[in-house]
């Protein structure tokens, strides 16, 4: 799918680093057929950026729909983001990479990386308010801001690994995050 294949190269190498010739390269298509299907370079990078959303959401959804508590969620998250480091070159996040490349110079795309954070904080909330309601967890004074604390974490998690971090101090940079989820030092 072409705009996989663009998606993955704007994640490895950003929007200002990746060229025209390299999208056209990478998804297979001519300049006249690029142009038709998308338009623009930045309306590409858009729908890679809505297209990324809708796949972590649908990813971060099915997770918490099979954990079987709060703890598991994000142990799932957190050891997904690991593994995936494992596997290959670390990216990081293509929603947080995109957020740090722009800021807020550009409009647009601040938009839409605000509105991909949106989603995947609306996950996060639905998940602390699910381990609240089975008494996993103690209620948070502010059950959006211990999921943004978790966001903070996992970004820097991403980052720190994408740095060069070990798998094994990823590992007890986790346990202590979850550590600090149970033992409810956010209530």
């Amino acid at each position: 799918m072409a705009l996989c294949a663009a998606m993955e190269l704007f994640w490895m190498q950003g929007y200002a680093a990746t060229s025209l010739d390299e999208l056209l390269a990478a998804m297979r298509l001519s300049r006249s057929s690029f142009y038709a299907e998308f338009g623009s370079k930045e309306a590409l990078f858009r729908a890679c950026l809505q297209h990324y959303q809708t796949t972590i959401v649908t990813h971060l959804s099915l997770l918490q729909e099979k954990a079987k508590s709060t703890r598991d969620f994000f142990a799932a998250i957190f050891r997904d983001v690991i593994t995936d480091a494992s596997i290959g070159t670390p990216r990081g996040c293509f929603i947080v990479n995109s957020a740090v490349e722009f800021g807020q110079r550009n409009s647009r795309f601040a938009r839409d990386v605000r509105s991909a954070l949106a989603e995947v904080q609306r996950v996060f909330e639905s998940a602390i308010q699910r381990g609240v309601e089975r008494g996993e967890l103690a209620h948070p004074q502010s059950a959006a801001g211990l999921a943004t604390y978790l966001i903070t974490c996992l970004s820097g998690l991403r980052a720190m690994i994408r740095g060069g971090m070990t798998a094994t101090d990823a590992r007890t940079v986790v346990k202590r995050i979850l550590d600090s989820l149970e033992k409810s030092q956010f209530s």
